[in-house]
């Protein structure tokens, strides 16, 4: 019996591995590509903790309500001014109150929260999510890549 060399790329020896790992790298390289794209869209919100400042309300011009879970949301149309002049128009997320003439509101140019931790309870929600799975991909990817080397194993998807 004539013997044989054993296959370089190890294709031979156990069918399947390979393309089931390159499978397995493309799915996690999509979907952290996906992840960093949603990342990429929140950012504005999460750029507003930094540039925005507190300012007096001028004026509300009107409000509207929403419900979310059976409690009512005021988003009111604002003109406000910071403390070094500058003044502000747009939209304020007033939250269970609506905003009022005189009060303090969180803000840019542009937009408004009804205080900073309003806008830290919509950011960082979703900042935690997004860490989260932006660590789950990177693990395995650090062990697709290098773990199987020293023994680690993935688990079988079925």
């Amino acid at each position: 019996m004539v013997g044989m060399e054993p296959d370089p790329t190890g294709m031979l020896e156990r069918p399947g591995k390979r393309p089931r790992r390159l499978i397995f790298r493309l799915l996690v390289a999509l979907s952290l590509a996906a992840l960093v794209g949603w990342g990429l869209w929140q950012y504005r919100e999460a750029e507003r903790l930094v540039t925005g400042d507190r300012a007096d309300v001028l004026d509300v011009r009107r409000c509207s309500t929403h419900s979310y879970k059976g409690n009512p949301l005021y988003t009111c149309r604002a003109t406000w001014q910071f403390s070094g002049g500058r003044t502000g128009e747009g939209d304020v997320d007033a939250g269970a109150e609506p905003t009022r003439k005189g009060s303090t509101v969180f803000a840019g140019d542009d937009w408004g929260y009804g205080s900073r931790g309003r806008l830290l309870g919509s950011v960082l929600p979703k900042a935690a999510v997004f860490l989260l799975i932006l660590g789950e991909l990177v693990v395995l990817l650090v062990i697709s890549r290098f773990g199987l080397r020293r023994g680690y194993t993935l688990p079988r998807v079925r």
